[in-house]
């Protein structure tokens, strides 16, 4: 291992890790409550279906309707039937009958959800204020009268009076971003990337709306999420102009507020993309993990995409920061058929617990199921609470770290010079170990503090941790040290 340290800085001097970009890197001096709502690790749930309307999860809209099954077909379709006051009153009586449905009692305290992601469309965004010229122009006047957005507002106010964060999760863009009903329009192509109007009006007035109205306002806001599933794209050069320009506007309104792109089903790609325009420190990459829909997957037993977990969702974690934002225990009745030597429910207790601990290692920002409820039934593999109950998902560890003791200090940092005294550690600094171990433990303690978070974000908050004692104490070709203290104190104690 020191040959290897030494092949790769010699006796030169390390330069410090400046950003090159024209977005300046979030500062985190600071561990607030905002700052810990907006970089803790997650553990979180999908509310599908109450903003944008899915039929299999809350059909009520649907009910007495012939139309597709999107929100706009059948939103028009109702409108056309029953009028646009009578269509606002059943919109605005859903979103109130979703939301006192939850019981945040069970989600913050017997559970212990740090997060809700919200899908909402860009028609919901100021209750229809910035529909016009876009598809949904027609119903902006059924969404002035249902009022979404105080319903957003209601909900975040809900779950900041429980410790919850909200992401905000932008389903549903102009011209889609796929193809997918769940995106609250037909779209038989994707035309929201390559269509400059459609990108110009999320960037000037859609996202700067959500970040000052709610993003800034509210502490438990914790990001914004721009696009979600991306299609498929070789090149997905459309798509990262978009991530470019909305990550500096948005920096431009509030630096420390995240921002979340899709990972268009192929992570490394946009990882790469991040780091060669300096831009991973200032967003997270959402990926989806379902293992029921592809040809390849359902030609699977569950044994095999079990054991496959840590082989298909092998993401990039030193690259960025990443967040599984949907999954599932969902698995195809092709796969099921194969898979006859195991009681079902005991599969799915299986490949939900690896899913969870796969998760723990790679995705840096946490994981977040779909989905918590459904109009009837419990939603089976598909719903939060039945698999939360049988332990198909595990609840998370709420381990009180603000007795981690200057013993356990210095039991790291005397590892850690017994380990190098023989290989040349006469010549190190090993107080440059320590400071890093030192800086960990104090954000360990300080996120612990706050229902026993722990410190996510990795790729982003030690990065930015190393730029602050490189300012502070200076650079030296030692930085390593200080690198190996800060991360042996993460895996020791961020649990």
């Amino acid at each position: 291992m020191f040959d290897m340290l030494r092949d790769m800085f010699g006796n030169a001097k390390i330069t410090p890790d400046v950003e090159k970009s024209s977005v300046p890197p979030p500062s985190i001096e600071a561990v607030d409550k905002k700052t810990i709502y907006r970089n803790r690790y997650n553990y979180g749930v999908n509310l599908g279906s109450l903003f944008v309307l899915e039929k299999w999860i809350y059909n009520d809209l649907f009910d007495n309707v012939n139309s597709n099954n999107n929100e706009y077909d059948v939103i028009s379709q109702r409108v056309k039937n029953f009028g646009k006051d009578d269509t606002a009153r059943r919109l605005n009586e859903h979103y109130r009958n979703y939301i006192n449905k939850i019981n945040w009692v069970w989600l913050a305290g017997e559970v212990g959800v740090t997060v809700l992601r919200v899908p909402i469309g860009y028609w919901h965004v100021g209750n229809g204020r910035f529909v016009d010229d876009l598809p949904y122009a027609p119903l902006k006047g059924v969404y002035e009268s249902a009022k979404p957005w105080d319903q957003l507002i209601s909900l975040i106010g809900k779950a900041r009076a429980y410790g919850i964060g909200i992401l905000i999760d932008i389903h549903g863009l102009p011209g889609g971003a796929n193809t997918g009903e769940h995106s609250g329009f037909k779209n038989d192509s994707v035309k929201f990337f390559s269509t400059s109007k459609y990108v110009q009006k999320m960037v000037k007035d859609v996202l700067p709306f959500i970040v000052n109205d709610v993003g800034k306002a509210y502490e438990n806001v914790v990001g914004l999420q721009i696009v979600n599933e991306a299609i498929f794209d070789n090149n997905a050069n459309d798509q990262k102009k978009y991530y470019q320009s909305a990550i500096k506007k948005i920096a431009s309104i509030d630096n420390n507020f995240p921002v979340i792109i899709s990972d268009g089903w192929w992570p490394q790609q946009v990882s790469d993309w991040l780091k060669q325009q300096n831009l991973d420190k200032n967003a997270i990459i959402d990926t989806h993990v379902y293992r029921c829909f592809s040809d390849a997957d359902k030609s699977k037993t569950a044994r095999q995409l079990i054991d496959s977990l840590p082989q298909t969702v092998n993401l990039p974690k030193n690259d960025a920061d990443f967040l599984v934002g949907e999954f599932s225990c969902n698995l195809d009745e092709q796969t099921w058929n194969r898979s006859r030597d195991k009681d079902r429910q005991a599969y799915i207790k299986e490949f939900g617990l690896k899913q969870a601990q796969v998760f723990n290692s790679v995705s840096s920002w946490g994981y977040i199921f779909w989905t918590l409820q459904f109009q009837y039934g419990d939603g089976g593999a598909w719903g939060f609470v039945p698999l939360t109950n049988s332990g198909c998902i595990p609840k998370p560890l709420k381990r009180n770290m603000s007795n981690i003791t200057e013993n356990d200090i210095q039991r790291l940092v005397q590892a850690h010079k017994n380990y190098w005294k023989d290989k040349g550690g006469e010549k190190f600094e090993y107080w440059r170990f320590e400071d890093g171990v030192r800086k960990a433990v104090s954000d360990i303690k300080a996120f612990n503090g706050f229902n026993k978070s722990r410190v996510g974000r990795w790729h982003t908050w030690k990065a930015q941790r190393r730029r602050e004692y490189v300012a502070e104490k200076g650079d030296s070709q030692y930085m390593w040290e200080w690198d190996q203290g800060f991360q042996e104190a993460l895996d020791n104690f961020n649990l």
